[in-house]
Parts: structure tokens; sequence; C-alpha cells
């Protein structure tokens, strides 16, 4: 850290001390003054908490993040670090880290993630680049929804180059810095096998997300049909509204389908209990990803299978006709989709588990349908739209950088696109080069740069820059110079989003 961060830093915490501390929660209003002492240096001033006599706030110079801590005694002493001020009452940098925030989460308990609110709605927010929370928080906490702030499949580690337990990190952090105390989520998104259930749960997930496509049509790894299944055909089932026939072919087919899934789920909730206990962890099924469309007596016989064998699941994720495809509007018929949701959506709610809605970022025409059949019982996942915003940040702020990432895009397009089902192809985006600098950013409102940016991140990312580094690194940099627009820019979109699928107030 340089010498004039440390010394604006040793002024506020002599500012800080002559506050008493807030009555209540602890929480104490902002001291007056700039929010930002300038030469880039800054502190939060909603992330100021007192504990145990010791001020502890956050604060950045440049792309470089730390704790203050000012004071001794046990807590002071919990945090890692470099002592920048002697004397009786010490100051402490404790820089940006898995122990720094190890700190946090067990000083702070309400920075760790935990479990979601079950008569509440639930919003995933995707953050390739741990940099998003304070926009995600600012634009849901008008909402009475509970947000799952890390959220990462192996897939998104593996193209980022990331861990885990680094989007934990990044998430305790914002949230830190942001003084959010109501609860928030870490998802393992889209798991395909026990080892990597068993790793999310090591690295700090509360939410485990089963992908099952690698599990479904295998009928020759499917255990018996079991009799209490069998039993529900001939069955007529009805509830709030909607009524299903459960024939024999239906139990049938659906065996031959999803029986081969069980295994998976029952090992995968067993390590959910053993890592969290029987009440502090969420499991999700998933079957999104799937060729074909989920029938909803499917859905029905998955649900009545997994109270048969006492699984208990916070949210199931149907395949729905129609796609929703990656960062753009729903495309297919709104018609079948409203009839099929609103059986998915009863279902749902008959069972007590959440309606999980995947690649559900921009699908601005079927919002308020997903809204209106969901209710409290929606769980809406987003991925790339942060991505996206960051990139429409970059393309106001630096258009030069804009055009490399998007050339280094085109170059690694071929690659990404092996990963993600999209419509969108390399000519579809030819052209950019004559785009002036104002019109850069508008490109982000259009499909087809949207999708061609949103899975091309990890080939932007990783690529080598000019002078040293990744243009990762440069990314990061851009959005640290920029963090309040970027904070604007996912307000504005989240609240788009929210607004669009009726979210209730707090």
């Amino acid at each position: 850290m340089r010498p004039e961060f440390v010394q604006q830093m040793i002024t506020v915490t002599r500012d800080l001390a002559a506050r008493p501390p807030d009555a209540g929660r602890g929480i104490r209003p902002a001291p007056a003054g700039p929010a930002d002492p300038g030469t880039g240096a800054r502190w939060c001033p909603a992330s100021w908490q007192r504990l145990e006599g010791a001020d502890v706030f956050a604060a950045r110079d440049g792309t470089a993040r730390a704790l203050v801590i000012a004071g001794a005694g046990p807590a002071a002493a919990r945090f890692p670090g470099e002592i920048v001020l002697s004397g009786k009452r010490p100051v402490k940098l404790a820089p940006f880290g898995p122990e720094t925030c190890a700190a946090l989460r067990d000083l702070f308990p309400w920075s760790a993630p935990g479990r979601l609110t079950p008569e509440r709605p639930s919003f995933g927010c995707g953050d390739r680049l741990g940099a998003a929370t304070p926009g995600h928080l600012r634009a849901l906490r008008p909402y009475a929804a509970t947000p799952v702030l890390a959220q990462q499949s192996v897939r998104e580690l593996t193209l980022t180059g990331r861990a885990f337990r680094e989007v934990v990190d990044a998430a305790t952090w914002g949230v830190f810095q942001e003084g959010y105390q109501e609860g928030w989520g870490a998802d393992g998104d889209h798991l395909k096998s026990a080892a990597e259930v068993r790793d999310m749960l090591a690295a700090g997930a509360t939410f485990i997300t089963l992908d099952l496509s690698l599990c479904l049509g295998r009928p020759e790894a499917a255990p018996a049909l079991p009799a209490g299944l069998r039993a529900h055909a001939g069955r007529r089932w009805s509830a709030r509204g909607i009524e299903l026939a459960v024939a024999d072919a239906d139990i049938e087919r659906f065996w031959q389908v999803y029986g081969s899934a069980f295994p998976f789920i029952e090992e995968a909730a067993a390590h959910c209990q053993s890592a969290r206990g029987s009440d502090g962890c969420d499991l999700e099924v998933s079957v999104d990803e799937t060729p074909e469309t989920t029938r909803p007596v499917d859905h029905l016989l998955l649900a009545l299978e997994l109270r048969r064998r006492g699984i208990p699941v916070a949210s199931v994720a149907p395949r729905f006709p129609g796609e929703f495809q990656k960062a753009i509007d729903y495309v297919g018929d709104l018609g079948q989709f409203e009839r099929e949701l609103a059986r998915h959506a009863a279902i749902a709610r008959e069972f007590g588990h959440k309606l999980g809605i995947h690649s559900g970022s921009d699908k601005f025409t079927a919002f308020p349908l997903i809204g209106r059949h969901g209710g409290d019982c929606l769980h809406v996942k987003t991925a790339g739209t942060s991505w996206l915003e960051a990139l429409r940040v970059i393309a106001a702020a630096d258009p030069a950088l804009f055009r490399i990432c998007w050339a280094q895009a085109a170059e690694g397009f071929p690659r990404a696109k092996q990963y993600y089902h999209i419509r969108t192809e390399l000519p579809d985006v030819a052209g950019a080069d004559a785009v002036e600098d104002s019109g850069l950013p508008a490109l982000l409102d259009q499909d087809a740069p949207r999708q061609f940016l949103h899975i091309t991140y990890g080939e932007i990312l990783r690529a080598p820059a000019s002078g040293g580094g990744t243009l990762g690194d440069r990314v990061q940099a851009s959005l640290a110079a920029h963090e309040e627009e970027y904070a604007a820019a996912l307000i504005a979109h989240f609240r788009h989003h929210a607004e669009s699928l009726g979210l209730p107030a707090r």
C-alpha cells in the first residue's frame, strides 16, 4: 500500500475514534467528510463496525483492498496484517485474502453465507470477476428476496482460473463493504459428480446445485423401480387448481429417464448433511440442461420419490419449453411456456420447494409470467449478465481496452462455443471495428454481441496483455477505477429484472 494511502486511513481512524458507537446493531452513521480521500484511495463508510473497542472498515487503494483495524484486543488480533501505527490504539492493515475473509466470517457472522429463506424468493447473482457484490446488494436491497452472491459452476471456475473459495471470499468482502446483514447464499452451481459436491462444500458452498444431465436416460444404471413409486399409477393429483393424471406408462417412462440419477442425488444429499448438518445446506436438483422439456408429471414424480426417500430439496429446476439462451430474451411460444410454468409452479408450492429458473437473466418478456406464477417459491439464477455490464462500463470508460477484449473474444469464440448453446455465429458480430467509440456501449444492447461476449469471458480474462499480466488484470484495474459506475450499471440492470419479475418490496 502506498504511504499516502496508509496516512489517509490513519486519519480516518482518528475521526472514528471520537465517535460513539450507535445503539442497537452496532452500525454507526458515516463520519463526515468525503468517502474518497483522494489520490485513488477510498474507504467504505457503510462497512464501519466497532467490535470489542476496535474500529474495523474496508478500504481500497486502486485494485488493492484491505481492512483497516484500529484498536487492540482479541478481535483486532484475529486479523492478519501489518501494524502501520503503534501505540495505545494501534492501526493494522489486513490485506484482502483468505485469512482476512475467514476472520471476517468468524467475527461478523452475517458476512458468511447461509441458507435461503424458504418463504421468500431468491435471486442468484453470477459474478465472474469478484467485483459485482456491492452493485448486486444495492440493486436487490429494496426487495424481499434473498441474494445468492457467490455462484459459480465448475465450468466457470475452470474458464476464469478461480477457485470457489475465492468466489466466496469476494462475496464476503462485498457483503462486509456494504454492511449487509440480512443473509445471502453461496451456490456451487451445476455439479455433476459427488467429488465436485464435496469440493464445493469444503470451499464454503451453502447451496448445492446438482446437474443431472450426465445421469439421465441410462436405464441400465437405474435401480429397480420402487414399489412405492409404482403405487401412484392410476391416481390423479390435484393442487392449486392444477390436475395431473399419473398413468403406469408415465411412471415407466419417468424411471427410464430419471431412475439412474437417484444414486447420485442420494450420495450428494448425504455429503451435504455430513458437511452442514441436517438443516445447514440448500440442495437444488436441476434438469434444465437436457434436450427434452421436463413434463409436469415428471416433476411431480421426482418430487414424490424425493419425499419418499427422505431427501429434502430447496429447489427443482425444470427444462421449460422454448429456449433460455444465454444473455438474451426468452425464445419460444409464451402461451405454451405459461401453461407449463403454471403446472410446475403448482407442484413446487405443494411440495414446499422453490421453482428454479436457470439462465434466467434478461428474459424480460417472460419475467411477468415467471413472477406471477412463481411468487415466493421462485429462485432465478443469472450468470454472465453482470460480466456484460462490466464490459458496458469499460466500453464507455476505456474504449481501447474494450476493443482489445473484443478482438480476443473473436479469436477465442470457436473454443468458447464448445461450452455453450447459443444461436450467434461470428459473422453476426462482424463490423464492430467500424463502430465509433461513443457507440461501443450500445453493442451491449444487441443480442448477437451480448451472446458473443457472454461466452468468451474465459478467453478474454486469461489472455496475456501487452506489458505483462493478463487482460483480466486490465479489466479489474478499469473496474476498480470506475467502481461506482459499475455499481450504478448493476443497480439499473438488476432493478429492471426485479421490477419485471414483480419481486415484493422489503
